[in-house]
């Protein structure tokens, strides 16, 4: 089997887009960008496509993942040549590589995402008194969110899996940079940090842009790079 891993980014419209959508919207561009595509099988065969985690409805990607499996070689700068002009609006094919024989699935290999969140607070705040503040939260030894499952809420402790926490001021706007766990192991999700941050905070979560600009391995690796 012979498969490219492809790094896009996802902006614009596609912000809004469900991740259902988002592997149609990859599945309708690689035909019609005919590549040899590798297939499932079973009684409704599908092209053998694998993100490395869905991206939430409403924020960025500044280097989303997907391996692509095919039927016979091709150069990865022929693939990304060809499946870029078939991408709908706010779908921008960045960079492909082969992944060699044996390399693991996306999601398995997958620690931890880094995001960015840019947004204003409801009331000026001195810098010592954010520090002090987000410090007192990440000095908790639980923080707790209600977490929607198929049996209604559960209450999740998030605070093991926010690896780090920093903010800076940029232009008026702050900044907070989160590195959050993800992957097979469980997710933490930004807007839940959100919820933990808006009550030590005087912040609204909608205000917020939030990006994922990197996703990393267990070992630091840029997941690209695994």
């Amino acid at each position: 089997m012979n498969r490219i891993r492809v790094a896009y980014r996802q902006d614009g419209p596609a912000r809004f887009v469900s991740h259902l959508d988002i592997l149609r919207a990859f599945e309708r561009a690689a035909r019609r960008a005919e590549l040899p595509l590798a297939y499932t099988e079973g009684f409704n065969p599908r092209p053998r496509l694998t993100f490395a985690a869905p991206l939430p409805v409403g924020m960025t990607g500044a280097q989303e993942l997907v391996d692509i499996d095919l039927t016979r070689d091709m150069l990865p700068e022929d693939l990304v040549a060809s499946l870029a002009n078939q991408m709908p609006g706010g779908l921008v094919v960045l960079k492909g590589r082969k992944v060699p024989a044996g390399g693991g699935a996306l999601m398995s290999l997958l620690d931890r995402a880094v995001y960015t969140a840019r947004g204003g607070l409801n009331e000026n705040t001195p810098a010592n008194e954010l520090d002090k503040r987000i410090e007192s939260l990440l000095n908790c030894g639980e923080v707790f969110v209600e977490r929607r499952t198929g049996k209604g809420f559960k209450r999740k402790d998030i605070r093991p899996g926010i690896r780090r926490l920093v903010w800076k001021s940029i232009a008026g706007e702050i900044e907070f940079l989160m590195e959050l766990q993800s992957g097979s192991r469980g997710n933490v999700r930004p807007d839940e940090v959100f919820i933990a941050l808006a009550e030590v905070l005087p912040l609204q979560p909608h205000r917020f842009m939030v990006c994922r600009t990197a996703m990393l391995a267990r070992d630091g690796r840029l997941l690209w790079d695994c």
